[in-house]
Order: structure tokens, then sequence, then C-alpha cells
């Protein structure tokens, strides 16, 4: 079943109907009406246009307040109930309910009475289930961004139900007014609003209000509203509101009434709950039927495994071989890193040695190291190693005794100390 978006006028309701969502086709069709009795137009329109999964519901000027309301930095939601709790200190209305629709980032409002909108919502879910309810420039704006044209001034000329004014920006509705009287009127209030230099796309079509509007503003180029995916420019607010349908709306900024939120709510809740179920459904659907293909695959995938391991043996015991060759050599350069360095350490004592010294012997144990010998001064050896960065706790093992070599005095002595070789510059 297809989206159905439903403009509702004045004195008409206009009706476009999508079917399919890449390319959608759209049907559309008008029919008079009776505000305080719209169930003869819409079983028309269920006549012409048929039941739809979805129905997107579009207000006219003529049906709506407009205002730059201006209020505090608040949320979408909090404005919002600001407007319905004090109706009447924001609109010309008296004992009545409204449905705001406000925007968080500017102060045009939007707001329609709630009691006959919730009769033309009961009215019209005869043909679906109703998602949105939007202000008509909000839905014109949306369908000529489908055509490109996100800055317009355009014209609504309802004639004796007064005329529109709607100023888009950047696809955004930024001003709206319903001017009553003439176009002349309609001109100066394009001219207060700073938009009669601009290009004015006027609907309906109309050669003799054409050239009075030429007349009244030659700064100005008119042109007729285009249509867009073949829907022409009468329908573009239906249009635009059937578009809308499939996203789930922020309902602040919509006409959707509270009570009527929560139902939206609850629908979008009940379908995603019955598409998760649909899917797991498939998904179960689809392991089942995938069971025999899997068990195929796996008795394939099986034997090309063991094909392939007996082909690769030879290399698999190189590949084993290699890696033990390779823990062999990373233990030896690990031993290397650290065995102690004899020479080094004999080379480093050659140098601090005083003349005369030598040495008898010479062992290590771990970090630490003892030598034995004879010097003329044993006490200023151990002052003159310790002395060297690279030799740390110098101290004697044992007492020093005298000892007479070649008719010359020694002390003997046995010292141990850590060696810590100084790093390479």
């Amino acid at each position: 079943m297809g989206r159905l978006g439903i403009e509702l006028g004045a004195r008409a309701l206009r009706g476009v109907r999508l079917e399919g969502w890449y390319r959608p086709r759209a049907r559309v069709v008008e029919v008079e009406w009776d505000p305080d009795n719209p169930a003869e137009a819409v079983q028309a329109l269920r006549q012409h246009l048929g039941p739809a999964q979805r129905v997107a519901m579009t207000l006219d000027l003529p049906l709506l307040f407009v205002k730059q309301v201006k209020l505090p930095p608040l949320s979408e939601a909090e404005k919002r109930n600001i407007l319905r709790l004090e109706p009447e200190r924001f609109f010309a209305v008296r004992a009545e309910e409204l449905v705001p629709a406000v925007r968080g980032d500017d102060d045009l409002v939007f707001a329609a009475r709630e009691a006959p909108l919730a009769n033309w919502v009961a009215a019209l879910q005869e043909l679906g289930p109703v998602d949105v309810i939007e202000p008509g420039p909000v839905a014109l704006a949306r369908a000529l961004a489908c055509a490109q044209l996100t800055a317009a001034v355009v014209l609504l000329d309802g004639q004796r139900d007064g005329v529109g004014v709607v100023e888009i920006r950047e696809g955004r509705v930024t001003w709206a007014r319903r001017v009553f009287g003439e176009l002349e009127d309609a001109t100066a209030a394009l001219r207060e609003n700073g938009g009669a230099t601009r290009t004015i796309y006027l609907t309906p079509w109309n050669e003799d209000r054409v050239s009075v509007l030429r007349a009244l503003l030659p700064e100005a180029m008119v042109r007729p509203l285009p249509a867009v995916a073949d829907v022409v420019a009468p329908f573009l607010p239906a249009y635009g509101a059937a578009l809308a349908i499939g996203t789930k709306p922020i309902f602040a900024r919509t006409l959707v009434s509270p009570e009527l939120g929560a139902r939206v709510t609850a629908r979008w809740r009940r379908a995603l709950v019955l598409a998760v179920a649909a899917g797991i459904g498939a998904l179960v659907f689809a392991l089942a039927s995938a069971d025999a293909w899997r068990a195929r695959a796996t008795r394939e995938l099986e034997t090309g495994l063991q094909s392939l391991r007996q082909r690769a043996a030879p290399a698999l015991a190189l590949q084993s071989q290699l890696e033990a060759l390779g823990r062999e050599a990373q233990a030896i350069r690990q031993i290397e890193r650290g065995r102690p360095d004899p020479l080094g350490v004999l080379l480093a004592l050659s140098k601090q040695l005083p003349a005369g010294a030598y040495l008898r012997g010479m062992r290590w144990s771990g970090v630490e190291w003892q030598i034995d010998g004879y010097a003329a001064n044993a006490s200023r050896l151990v002052a003159q190693l310790g002395e060297a960065p690279e030799f740390k706790e110098v101290r004697f093992l044992s007492a020093t005794t005298r000892v007479n070599l070649a008719d010359r005095t020694y002390e003997s002595f046995v010292l141990a100390f850590r060696y810590a070789p100084a790093p390479e510059p």
C-alpha cells in the first residue's frame, strides 16, 4: 500500500498518493469539502485514491495561526507546553485549545485549533493511520527542495480566502503570513519583509492576477511555481507531506497533539517489534536452510585441508626446524648479553692499577668480582679503584699482610667489587 499526503484547505482537500520508494509514482485528486462535515470528502478521496498504509496531513494557511513568538531559551517541548498552557496570551483565541508547532532555533510558530483538528484526524483515519500533521508551508518547502529550489518567495493566491505569503531560505520556512484583502496588501507585506525585489512564485497561475502583481512590483520577477516530479504546483504541499512519511517526526515541530503523538509512537514501536520479529524469523529460516550447504562446504573444506596438509608436510617440518634454530640463537644471544667480559674487566683494572702492583688471580660470581695480588700500598689501591666510575662497592675481603719480594716490601690484598662498564658514546 502507498503513502497518502493530504492538504486541508479552506474549501478543498488535495490528495497525493505515492506508490513505490525509489521512484514513487504520484496520483493526485482534489475534492471540495466542508471543514465541519469532512466525512463526505474523505469518502470521495477513498474512492479516487484508495486506502493507504500511512497518511500525512498538512494544513493550509487559512486553517493556521502564524506568529513570531518571543519565548525564553528553552527546549522545543517546553516552548510548546507554554503555548498550550496559555494560548490566549499569544494568539487571538478565547477558551480554545491550540496545537502549536515550534522550532528551537527561531521564533516562528504555527498553530491550529485542537478540537477541529482532532475531528479531521478522526475522519482521515478511514484512509489509514495518520502519522504526520504539519503546517502547509513546511510541507511546501520539503517538496520544493526535491527540485533544488531552496530559496523562494511564494504567493499562495486564495483570493477571497486571503493571500498566503511564504518565504523559504536554505530549504526551511523563515517567514509566513496570511494577508486578507487584495494583492496590494500582499505586496505591502512583501515590501515590509524585504522580499519585494526577489523572484516571486505565484500559485495558482492567473494571467490577470500576474499583470496586477507585476504592476505593483515592477522590480520583482514573477514566475509560476514549478512542478516537482510531475506533481503540479497546487498539489505540492500534499506531495511534501507524503514525503515526510517513513521518518519519525519531532512532534514539537509538528501539529501532532500529545494524544496522537502517543498513538503514533506506539505504532512505531509495534512496527519496530514486528520488523524485528520478521527479521529474526527470516534469519532462522535462512540458517535452517543453510545447514545442508554448510555441512557440504565443511566436508569439502576438510578434504581440501587434508590434501594441503599432506603437500605442506615437508615445508612444515622445515619451518619447525627453523623455529627451533631461532629459539636456540635467541637463547645464545641472551646468554652472551648476560655473560661477564673478563677481558674488559682486566683492561679496566690495568688502567687503574698503580705501577708496581700486579694480580695473582681474578674470579667472578654473577656480577661480583674478586681479585688478589700485591701492591706497594693496598689502601691506596682501594681508594684509586673506588674513584673509577665503573668500579662499584670496592672493599677488602681479608686483612692485608706485608711480604718481601725481590728486596721490596709489598702488601698482599684480596678485593671484591662490582663492575659496571660505562655506556659507549
